[in-house]
């Protein structure tokens, strides 16, 4: 199936078409800043929607919705790398930098263990203590969410 095609049917592809590559999204997107402008939300979009094309730099945003809620034009910039990651996924399968973050997050609950030092730390801080919880595994196996 064709990418484009696939991400206009989607519910959260609506708005693909709204955007004019003002380039509001990529001015504010603080991943665009640590990167070096390898995650570019602008040219992301465009690359979608111009060439049905979906690359690894969709792994760079972090879901901070700046993008989203600075867009002149309502485009779901946030939305659409989230869609782009699951079409992604679809296709090429979770890609393997992904991996141990996913078998963190079915082992304890979090992307990264947390253990003994990481909760000294958060204690030192005034944090409540974090505990490993088996609820998001048994989640992500209802929802095939492992990729085993």
């Amino acid at each position: 199936m064709d990418i484009r095609k696939e991400l206009q049917e989607d519910i959260d592809g609506e708005t693909l078409n709204y955007c004019f590559s003002c380039g509001i999204c990529t001015g504010g997107c603080p991943s665009a800043m640590m990167t070096d402008s390898r995650y570019n939300p602008r040219k992301i979009l465009h690359r979608a929607v111009i060439e049905g094309k979906l690359e690894d730099d969709i792994w760079l945003c972090t879901n901070c919705y700046t993008c989203q809620e600075r867009c002149p034009t309502k485009t779901k910039v946030a939305d659409l790398i989230s869609l782009m990651r699951r079409v992604y996924v679809k296709h090429n399968k979770i890609p393997r930098f992904i991996k141990p973050l996913v078998e963190n997050l079915a082992a304890c609950g979090f992307t990264q263990v947390i253990g003994d030092l990481e909760n000294r730390r958060r204690e030192r801080m005034g944090l409540p203590k974090m505990k490993h919880t088996r609820e998001i595994r048994r989640i992500m196996e209802k929802t095939g969410g492992l990729y085993e």
